[in-house]
């Protein structure tokens, strides 16, 4: 990493970096670019009671190691702050998520002391808006060993292109991968947004009731991506078991709650491919484990 390093001996409190990261007051709007630093923190550990819930709410064994998905809620805080920075130019609401991939180098233990670093990678142009990057990076603090890593591209959207790109935007071609995948229906609880914020700290409005997700354009609270994504790599079980492992995804539909949807699985060389459909048949998330 070679942006200007912010040192940190903790983690930043969730509760007041979302509040900062969601101001869109003292903004820098007009900025071209994203403000080149790395923040990391040092002596991160997974607090045990924290954890527990996280497996609770997504569905994990415990089994002494950390699950795949689960150093991205020890990073959160991070991007949190970095997106509260004076020099990013959006606030964080209404942000999407839209994809992210995790790079598993070896598997971490529970117990581990982790030293977590974070920055923005890119920043372009898209059609429905502007897409950025945040890089995160787990390390070994007793070692140095690079652990884990991830990309996680978040959209911003243009408002005056919302409408135009959905009218235009043709459905996807089915996906021959899944045709002869045996779906698994899983029905969600309205309450899986409140489980999975008392486990990761992620207190979105979004996610919590359909009152506090209203005012953002949902007729009910949705899903944490995150969520959907860890519930999927709980599913796949063994599979994730092993290191090193790639795991891909790409985020679509809002998944509101609660809801009834398939999971689906397919075997592909070197890996496997799954979604979570949909009623209707629409794709909520499409990834790879491999």
């Amino acid at each position: 990493m070679s942006a200007p390093i912010l040192d940190l001996h903790t983690l930043p409190s969730m509760p007041a970096t979302l509040l900062r990261a969601a101001n869109p007051f003292g903004k820098s709007r007009g900025a071209t670019s994203l403000p080149a630093l790395t923040l990391r923190a040092h002596g991160c550990r997974a607090s045990p009671a924290l954890l527990e819930r996280y497996r609770t709410a997504c569905g994990f064994d415990t089994d002494g190691f950390l699950p795949l998905t689960y150093p991205q809620v020890l990073a959160t805080p991070l991007h949190m702050q970095l997106l509260g920075l004076p020099g990013f130019p959006y606030s964080a609401m209404g942000m999407v998520h839209v994809r992210n991939c995790i790079q598993q180098h070896r598997r971490i233990p529970d117990t581990a002391a982790l030293t977590v670093a974070c920055r923005f990678e890119a920043r372009r142009e898209v059609l429905a808006g502007h897409e950025f990057d945040i890089e995160t990076r787990i390390e070994s603090q007793e070692t140095g060993e690079l652990l884990w890593q991830a990309v996680s591209t978040m959209l911003r959207r243009h408002a005056a292109r919302k409408e135009k790109d959905g009218a235009r935007k043709a459905p996807p071609p089915e996906d021959m991968r899944f045709a002869s995948s045996r779906p698994a229906p899983w029905s969600i609880p309205a309450d899986t947004g409140r489980r999975y914020a008392r486990a990761s700290g992620d207190f979105n409005p979004i996610h919590l009731t359909a009152v506090t997700a209203k005012p953002f354009g949902f007729p009910r609270a949705i899903a944490h991506g995150m969520w959907t994504l860890a519930r999927c790599v709980a599913e796949l079980g063994e599979a994730a078991h092993v290191d090193p492992l790639r795991l891909d995804c790409d985020f679509k539909k809002p998944l509101l709650l609660p809801s009834r949807v398939t999971f689906q699985t397919a075997r592909e060389s070197g890996g496997v491919a799954f979604r979570v459909l949909s009623e209707e048949g629409k794709p909520h998330l499409v990834g790879r484990l491999g």
